[in-house]
């Protein structure tokens, strides 16, 4: 017998559901069941290799000073990004013979852990877009190519600006303030933000984070009383939405090790968005399959899936980073 500590894998835990699973299912532990994304982002579906996502610049009006004058005449930016499925996939083997055993078939609680992890692999594909380079260029190419980057630096307004509210910034986005985690000082600063590069002010934006994010907004003094919380569900310790902001809480963000902008401070990195800054696509939906293996004897379920997801715009989403 070993000595276990958490959810692991060890082939063990298959041996002694023999004796203790009489319902016939091996509970889920630790299974992420949620995907935390839902809605929050554009959805397509892929079809072939890979796929070009083309839009168009901005594009302002300019006063007329006099009359008969020409019309100003000035050339749209055309811009292509490109997007191609990652394959993913996973099989476990069960015996038949096993269901006697268990007293009934386990077969539905497998297919169902296979399932959430269909789901946990979304969640860390859109996470990881946040930041992730995105291939653009008239035709795609193995290397080579032209890349869309998100601007890890301290907020700056411009077309290429930094896209980051550092840890110790001030209220100018500047670095050199006191270093905190989250604060409400930085959810006006990043919905202050979100709306000068032009996005809908009376839009509900988001943030991701981790619980600890959301732990630290409880401790301000604005959030301990229901006298001075403008928001009362506060209280209750949860929060959907507070200062026009959709809180999402993903297991994915961790704190690092020296990953804030000068590398020299562990940070949480947070990131508020609005619902079209993120692309997903999926090839296809997730493909479940029992096969019956006549050599062994045995059956095999398998899941595979499809599926990337990509930053389809700069202006649409803000860094935070937040200490411990």
């Amino acid at each position: 017998m070993t000595t276990q500590y958490g959810n692991v894998n060890d082939t063990a835990g298959y041996a002694q559901a023999f004796y203790s699973a009489y319902d016939g299912m091996i509970k889920d532990v630790l299974q992420e069941q949620n995907d935390v994304y839902a809605g929050l982002t554009q959805v397509d579906t892929l079809e072939g290799e890979k796929k070009a996502y083309d839009f168009l610049g901005t594009i302002d009006l300019t006063e007329k000073a006099t009359r008969f004058e020409d019309i100003p005449i000035e050339d749209m930016d055309h811009n292509r990004r490109w997007i191609a499925p990652r394959w993913f996939r996973k099989g476990i083997f069960w015996d038949p013979e096993d269901g006697v055993a268990l007293f009934s078939s386990i077969l539905p609680g497998y297919i169902r852990a296979l399932g959430k992890g269909v789901t946990r692999t979304k969640n860390d594909i859109i996470y990881a877009a946040f930041e992730a380079s995105v291939q653009g260029g008239k035709d795609w190419a193995a290397s080579g190519a032209d890349t869309y980057a998100f601007n890890d630096a301290a907020f700056d307004s411009s077309s290429e600006g930094g896209r980051t509210i550092v840890h110790d910034t001030t209220n100018a986005y500047a670095v050199g303030g006191t270093s905190s985690g989250m604060t409400i000082e930085k959810l006006v600063l990043a919905r202050e933000a979100l709306v000068q590069l032009k996005n809908d002010p009376n839009e509900v934006f988001n943030i991701v984070c981790s619980q600890r994010q959301i732990s630290q907004l409880f401790r301000e003094a604005e959030t301990q009383s229901l006298d001075t919380s403008p928001f009362r569900s506060l209280a209750d310790g949860h929060m959907m939405q507070f200062h026009g902001f959709r809180f999402i809480v993903d297991y994915n963000v961790t704190v690092g090790s020296s990953n804030d902008i000068d590398a020299d401070t562990n940070i949480y990195p947070c990131y508020a968005f609005t619902n079209d800054a993120l692309l997903f696509a999926q090839h296809e939906r997730p493909i479940f399959n029992v096969d019956w293996l006549p050599r062994k004897q045995i059956y095999q379920i398998s899941a595979r899936v499809g599926m990337c997801a990509a930053r389809m715009d700069e202006d649409k989403i803000i860094k935070i980073e937040c200490i411990a």
